[in-house]
């Protein structure tokens, strides 16, 4: 069948002989064709090859990409919320400014993956690989991410309050400056992150490891440190309140 994938204005950005849409998508990739701001609402793309796929400033909202390969592929600024990426790989992958509120990435590989500025609102990510990712200002308010790795991820000034990441691998992490109101991080490794800034407040850190972290600055107000490895930590913490969990 003749399938054509439109801009949002309705102009036709890439038209081809096909099977349906999953295999015009795949096409596209495949000769580099860029898709910038393509309506592709609701779209199931479950399984495809979409390695290098340009979509930025794609509209995608509630779209399936699981276990689709999505490596290098350009999603920047493009609209993905309610989208799922459950088994989904994203590696080397640019999500910068994206939206992906209510999204689902269960077990996906977001290695190396481009996040800045994205709104990841009340996504949720069990079990996902973020090593090395750039999630600097991200989005993550009543997000959920338990036992995934974070392992090396820039967070600076990202907001992660309410969010749920019990279990989850953040050591040395870059988290200068940012929200952690009432955040979820039990039994979490935080080892060797820089915390300098931070807000902690309320914030969930019971069996927590902190070693050799960096709190300079860092507001602990209401924080839980119960059962947690403080050993070797630098700086010296705020505490608005009259007593802190540690002095």
């Amino acid at each position: 069948m003749f399938i054509e994938i439109l801009h949002r204005d309705g102009r036709v950005l890439y038209a081809c002989v096909a099977h349906g849409i999953r295999h015009a998508v795949e096409r596209a990739a495949e000769e580099r064709v860029d898709l910038s701001g393509a309506h592709l609402d609701g779209v199931d793309l479950s399984g495809a090859n979409l390695e290098r796929v340009k979509l930025p400033g794609a509209s995608l909202l509630r779209a399936s990409f699981r276990g689709t390969n999505l490596e290098d592929a350009d999603l920047s600024g493009a609209e993905l919320t309610g989208a799922n990426f459950d088994g989904a790989n994203l590696e080397d992958s640019n999500l910068a400014h994206a939206s992906l509120a209510d999204a689902s990435g269960r077990g996906a590989n977001l290695e190396d993956t481009r996040l800045e500025g994205a709104n990841l609102s009340r996504a949720i990510f069990d079990g996902a690989n973020f090593e090395t990712a750039d999630l600097q200002g991200v989005l993550f308010v009543g997000g959920r991410a338990p036992r995934s790795n974070l392992e090396k991820c820039k967070l600076r000034g990202a907001d992660l309050s309410g969010a749920e990441l019990s279990a989850a691998n953040l050591e040395r992490c870059d988290l200068r400056a940012a929200r952690l109101v009432g955040t979820v991080l039990r039994g979490a490794n935080l080892e060797k992150c820089d915390l300098s800034e931070a807000d902690l407040s309320g914030a969930d850190l019971r069996e927590a490891n902190l070693e050799r972290c960096l709190i300079e600055g860092a507001c602990v107000d209401g924080a839980n440190f119960e059962e947690a490895n403080l050993d070797d930590m630098r700086g010296r913490p705020r505490v608005r309140g009259e007593q802190g969990p540690y002095r």
